[in-house]
């Protein structure tokens, strides 16, 4: 039988650094900053179309997206009294559909993403509580434009791309064994979240370049994330430099391994 092939892939696999700042009231009233250390992957790819419909079918212009982003981070109080150790995870999948201009180097792209994060943080001296989490599934508008540019032998793409969260759910921890103890506490529980009570803004500006033989892009990605009830709140706000390695493949659905 012969191998049908499969959708061009396009995979990108990031190393990730930077600087960030974090409150989180439930462990701590005061602030922390540091440095985190992340991998991330992302894979675009069209969806297949039906050949009977062939490059005007109706999803000619669509595709999707899928991520995975993992976080170390490394902060320290402005007393330099405590350290805060985190991991933080988030995967997700948007579908979009792509405007074209300018022979198609100039697009253009909109559409949902499904987003679920989880993050887990400790620190070193808290007598009160020493580990928080959260946890958030997150419906999100995403959207991002490219401009395709050449030299002699290579050739370039500058991106820019957003998301921000519309509606979900997050777990808030139980907050009564928490510095704010003495106020009522929060028990346990998932809520509806969206810009009212759960804000969330990523996005990252990356320059991609093909060599002869290779291609790697170059970039910087900030990530905001606010939220919080009654007095506890949270506050995340990182800025990450990116190097990362692009490359395409496809997928022979009936070829023997």
């Amino acid at each position: 039988m012969t191998a049908q092939e499969g959708v061009e892939h396009d995979n990108i696999l990031e190393v990730k650094v930077g600087t960030g700042y974090q409150l989180d009231t439930y462990l701590s009233p005061m602030g922390y900053s540091g440095r985190q250390y992340g991998i991330g992957n992302e894979w675009w790819q069209p969806f297949r179309q039906d050949t009977r419909l062939g490059k005007t079918g109706r999803l000619a212009h669509w595709a999707h997206v899928g991520r995975l982003d993992i976080f170390f981070i490394d902060y320290i109080n402005s007393g330099r009294s405590n350290i805060y150790w985190g991991i933080q995870t988030a995967g997700g999948w948007g579908a979009f559909y792509e405007w074209r201009w300018i022979d198609e180097r100039l697009r253009v792209h909109l559409g949902p993403y499904l987003e679920a994060s989880f993050t887990v943080r400790e620190q070193a001296n808290n007598v009160n509580k020493i580990v928080s989490f959260d946890v958030a599934i997150d419906a999100m508008a995403m959207g991002g434009v490219s401009w395709s540019f050449y030299g002699k032998k290579t050739s370039y793409k500058l991106n820019y791309l957003i998301r921000t969260n519309l509606i979900g759910f997050d777990f808030l921890p139980e907050y009564w064994q928490s510095y704010y103890e003495i106020y009522e506490g929060v028990s346990g529980q998932p809520r509806c979240s969206g810009p009212w009570n759960h804000n969330t803004v990523k996005h990252e500006l990356a320059l991609d370049m093909q060599f002869p033989h290779s291609t790697w892009r170059v970039g910087a990605e900030h990530e905001y994330i606010r939220y919080g009830t009654d007095n506890l709140h949270f506050v995340r706000n990182q800025l990450s430099i990116v190097i990362g390695c692009r490359w395409k493949y496809r997928i022979h659905a009936n070829a023997r391994l």
